[in-house]
């Protein structure tokens, strides 16, 4: 499972990032994992949309290892650590800080979806 467990707020973009950690014992995808301000909990779609990453990457990430999503540019990929593991790092690509200023920040894992409906109207 992953957690967020450090947040690095930064005078740019370039310098802010998150670091999430899979504290669970299996490995997990990223892809389908979200990071968002509060603004998730708002009705202001525009705002929900400008203050969230999803994780798109089908990337598995063993137990305890690290993600660093950092706002600024750059180019996703694994990295060696200063303790000699790797950590993932994605990059949002923006030119403006989304953390720094966040009240609270949380993370969504995104299921899945299934079709409810067909959306035809059954015969009565």
């Amino acid at each position: 499972m992953l957690r967020v467990v450090e947040v690095h707020p930064a005078s740019s973009a370039q310098g802010e990032y998150i670091v999430l950690q899979n504290l669970g014992v299996v490995a997990v995808s990223l892809r389908g994992w979200a990071v968002c301000t509060e603004a998730y909990l708002s009705a202001e779609a525009h705002r929900v949309a400008s203050e969230m990453y999803i994780f798109r990457q089908d990337v598995s990430i063993r137990p305890y290892t690290r993600v660093v999503l950092f706002t600024g540019q750059g180019r996703d990929g694994w990295v060696p650590t200063t303790d000699g593991q790797q950590a993932y790092c994605a990059y949002w690509q923006r030119t403006e800080r989304v953390w720094t200023h966040a009240a609270r920040i949380h993370l969504l894992h995104i299921a899945g979806t299934r079709m409810v409906s067909s959306g035809q109207a059954a015969a009565i």
